[in-house]
């Protein structure tokens, strides 16, 4: 387990070296869009109908993939709901219980169907658990692609990056090691997905592994959301602000004894609703 951890965290790093014209640039690759919610409910009402208008509008057909939640046939029908209050006609759950039917020729030919795709909350590890590798991953990488909308909140959000917090670790220090991460599904790469930010403190959980990491950081309070577009982009919608932490003209001196992190030069911006910025 140890060694796994450390090819993990040795990936991550190696990738924090690279330019950013060789790490996914969604300029080069992506013609879809990311609709990204920092969890709670009601979900902003503009970052909903922004995703439903990406989607197709009237024509919008929308893929719920609820899985991350333990109750994951109760968040479908609720989602399923929301979205036809939306006026959308075609939304529906999928109820990928395992790997083996993430990889069937069957549910990859009903997922190909739609051109929104919908990530549920609740733990995120779940996800990754069914999804990272499989088929219907490439299936919604693929599609992301060539211009699919995928949205998330909560657990759905935390699987957009590619480094993926995973809920554990102590942060309550700024120390290297000391946030557990994992790999996520890499729609956005060099940024690290933060969410229910302001309101469950979670603010040196990612400013340590932003510095650990040289990446940037993103914090999504609750009932707010972000929209990243092809052209690096980001726009604000909802009730709370969005957390950008910078590493990019950062300098950093060394590691402490006991591993407590050092960094200078780190920039720390603050958007809300209506605000937009790029990465």
């Amino acid at each position: 387990m140890k060694s796994r951890f450390l090819s993990v965290k040795l990936f991550f790093l190696l990738m924090s070296l690279l330019p950013a014209m060789n790490c996914g640039n969604p300029d080069h690759e992506n013609k879809g869009h990311l609709i990204i919610i920092g969890g709670g409910s009601p979900r902003p009402p503009e970052a909903m109908k922004k995703f439903v208008e990406l989607a197709g509008g009237k024509e919008a057909r929308i893929a719920i993939i609820p899985m991350a939640s333990e109750k994951f046939l109760e968040r479908g029908k609720s989602y399923q709901e929301e979205f036809e209050s939306l006026g959308v006609e075609e939304a529906t759950p999928f109820y990928i219980k395992d790997r083996q039917i993430a990889d069937s020729d069957s549910i990859l030919n009903l997922l190909n169907h739609y051109n929104g795709y919908f990530f549920g909350g609740g733990n995120q590890n779940r996800l990754t658990e069914i999804f990272l590798n499989s088929k219907s991953l490439d299936l919604f990488h693929r599609r992301y692609r060539e211009g699919a909308v995928l949205a998330g909140t909560s657990a759905g959000a935390a699987i957009m990056s590619e480094v993926m917090l995973t809920g554990k670790g102590n942060w309550t220090v700024l120390k290297k090691d000391s946030i557990v991460y994992s790999e996520g599904f890499g729609f956005v790469k060099q940024i690290i997905i933060d969410q229910h930010f302001v309101e469950r403190k979670r603010f040196y959980r990612l400013l340590a592994l932003t510095i650990e990491l040289r990446q940037t950081g993103v914090g999504i309070d609750r009932e707010t959301a972000i929209w990243i577009k092809p052209n690096r982009e980001i726009q604000v919608f909802g009730k709370g602000p969005v957390l950008v932490i910078r590493t990019n003209q950062a300098k950093f001196p060394r590691t402490f004894p006991d591993g407590i992190l050092s960094a200078r030069g780190l920039i720390l911006d603050i958007y809300n609703a209506g605000e937009a910025f790029r990465y």
